[in-house]
């Protein structure tokens, strides 16, 4: 059987996900570089990605992502990916340009 993965853009990379992880924490444990400044706390937005399939399927933003992007003017498809679960089919682009 095989495993759940999601990929990573634009490095066109999947990799296999596990349960109630983060997506910062696959790209990290899969060597997928993703920038995160605040070791994964939800407070600096440098892991922020965008969400490319499986925007329908994604968790509520959480209390801490909800008041670090209050006022930043996220896109709806715009996430930080340290609050963010990885899924099944989820894609994500990292941006080239980490705020």
């Amino acid at each position: 059987m095989k495993r759940p993965e999601m990929t990573f853009l634009p490095q066109n990379q999947s990799v296999p996900i596990i349960e109630g992880s983060s997506v910062l924490e696959t790209a990290l444990r899969n060597k997928i570089p993703l920038a995160h400044s605040c070791g994964g706390m939800g407070s600096c937005t440098t892991c922020r990605v965008f969400v490319e399939k499986s925007v329908e399927n994604l968790n509520p933003r959480t209390e801490v992502e909800e008041d670090i992007i209050e006022g930043r003017g996220f896109a709806h498809n715009e996430r930080l990916s340290c609050q963010l679960n990885a899924l099944p089919g989820l894609v994500v682009r990292i941006p080239s340009n980490p705020i």
